[in-house]
């Protein structure tokens, strides 16, 4: 039974050894056909590599410090327990923008339309994006025909609808084929917004516009409140300064009014007294209004975003386009591979066929 069993095995392994060999001997017949496969294939690929317009890669990668306010909710906390405020009223715990919406917000299409309205250098003259998008994209002519004029936008208000709705559709085309939004680790705060178009000039203008107007927008929003809150307090505090000071020189001019009371004569000292009290009164309400500015003032430094760009889009913008040396490996050994595949499988039809 075993010899059986290794004879079956000595046979298998002929077999497969004798296989090997005829289709080794087969290739090394078609070398000349393979190496011409190789060279034409090497052809193409040079010639596809050089005469395709690349696709250039401008990406800005941007690390967010979304901690801050978290972070300092203890210090505010304190030094208002100590003045005898509440700090809910200054500190903004609903988590408002955090890294995930700042996502969406970039893919969204007021963000995206706001930034192709916008404006940048193209060849020595200031064209808007929305422009310069349609005219490689090779659809300004049919905006033309219909009277679109995307210069005058804010102040034509005969197309606006069908302008809008130009911007929807640029808009769309442009999350789906071209903006790349990523956020490389789930455990960073780190943020890579990338426009990836054959127009360099394009990819890199659209790419800082898009980052400028979303990160303006994100830290306004951000410090919207506590600005606000800030400049009440601000303006409170100098109010109360100048009745405080009024109060002051109200006192002071009682009491060079009555140089020498008679302690006797209890009702001339009745206005120096009220203008003692009103001058009490103004400064135990300056000094809680200075309190809770500097809490407004903690509270809005807290609030404030810190956006660190780390890497941002310089000309000349990584490209698709393969290097010489690259062309030349991916094209020999592409094609040496492509053909040694395309004459086994020929060999294996004629085979099954027979």
């Amino acid at each position: 039974m075993d010899s059986n069993k290794e004879q079956v095995d000595d046979f298998s392994l002929k077999t497969l050894l004798e296989t090997i060999k005829n289709w080794l001997s087969f290739l090394l017949s078609k070398s000349k056909d393979i190496i011409k496969f190789s060279f034409l294939f090497l052809l193409l690929l040079l010639a596809y590599n050089y005469i395709k317009s690349p696709i250039h890669y401008a990406k800005t990668t941007f690390v967010l410090d979304s901690q801050s306010s978290s972070n300092s909710i203890g210090d505010v906390a304190s030094l208002a327990s100590l003045a005898g405020i509440n700090a809910s009223s200054f500190i903004d715990a609903s988590g408002l923008f955090q890294i995930d919406n700042i996502q969406e917000l970039y893919k969204s299409n007021s963000m995206i339309i706001e930034t192709l309205l916008s404006k940048s250098i193209f060849d020595n003259n200031e064209i808007s994006l929305i422009n310069r998008f349609g005219e490689i994209e090779k659809i300004n002519r049919k905006w033309k025909k219909l009277g679109v004029d995307f210069d005058n936008y804010k102040i034509s208000k005969n197309n606006k609808r069908l302008h809008d709705s130009i911007l929807i559709e640029a808009s769309e085309i442009i999350k789906k084929e071209y903006l790349i939004v990523d956020k490389p680790s789930r455990k960073t705060t780190i943020l890579e917004i990338g426009f990836d178009h054959k127009d360099e000039l394009l990819a890199k203008n659209f790419n800082e516009n898009l980052v400028t107007i979303v990160n303006d927008f994100y830290f306004k929003t951000k410090t919207q409140k506590s600005g606000k809150n800030l400049e009440i307090l601000q303006r409170q505090r100098d109010s109360v300064k100048r009745v405080l000071d009024k109060s002051i020189l109200d006192l002071a001019n009682e009491d060079q009014r009555v140089p020498n009371p008679n302690p006797l004569a209890k009702t001339n000292l009745v206005p120096y007294q009220k203008a003692l009290i009103e001058v009490q009164s103004n400064g135990a309400i300056y000094q809680q209004v200075v309190t809770q500015l500097e809490l407004a003032k903690v509270t809005h430094r807290n609030n404030t975003p810190l956006i660190q760009i780390i890497d941002k889009p310089t000309l000349p913008l990584e490209n698709s386009k393969l290097k010489f040396i690259e062309s030349l490996i991916y094209g020999i050994f592409g094609g040496f591979l492509l053909a040694i595949i395309y004459f086994s499988l020929v060999r294996l039809y004629h085979s099954l066929i027979k």
